[in-house]
């Protein structure tokens, strides 16, 4: 096993900001083809976006960012998804980028919280924290700039394949140039 570095995670070219974060939760496949607008708490550590819980430089090696205060207050966020239109099939999962909801930047440093990225997943049960609203507290935002990724169907999944297969190869290509 070779102990050289293949790739690194680097910030995006967005305005510098706290650690982004994720957060996945399930709820019924009817609320995403409604449109439903939830209530979800989130916990105070959460996996950092850019590792997936790896560990990385945006989360100091941890893994996971606090986003609060131990005695701080709960937060939570109210969302309303996009309705699935009548002539596609539901999606399976919807990803939402809810901006300054993620972790906290360096301390004096004036930069706003990270994003939260949160997946919102049908399933069978709801999870626990998820509440479904009778509507929207206010007029929801425009859905295109924050729908960061929708996936459509069974379909959608054998695309994701040849993404896992160009990055094998992308990765076997560097490790061979980088051993010469």
């Amino acid at each position: 096993m070779s102990g050289k570095v293949l790739a690194r995670v680097v910030a995006s070219k967005d305005r510098p900001r706290g650690p982004d974060v994720q957060l996945h939760v399930t709820v019924p496949a009817s609320f995403i083809v409604e449109g439903a607008t939830l209530e979800v708490d989130v916990p105070r550590n959460l996996a950092c976006a850019a590792c997936g819980g790896g560990g990385c430089d945006a989360c100091d090696r941890a893994g996971a960012v606090s986003i609060r205060g131990r005695k701080d207050p709960p937060e939570s966020v109210e969302v309303t998804l996009p309705k699935a239109n009548a002539d596609s099939a539901a999606p399976r999962a919807v990803l939402l980028r809810i901006p300054e909801r993620g972790g906290p930047p360096p301390a004096e440093s004036g930069l706003p919280r990270g994003n939260l990225l949160l997946t919102i997943r049908s399933g069978d049960e709801l999870s626990t924290g998820v509440s479904r609203l009778p509507g929207p507290s206010v007029p929801p935002p425009p859905v295109t700039p924050e729908l960061v990724g929708v996936e459509r169907d069974a379909r959608a999944g054998q695309r994701m394949p040849w993404l896992l297969i160009a990055v094998a190869v992308f990765a076997a290509l560097m490790a061979w140039w980088l051993s010469r």
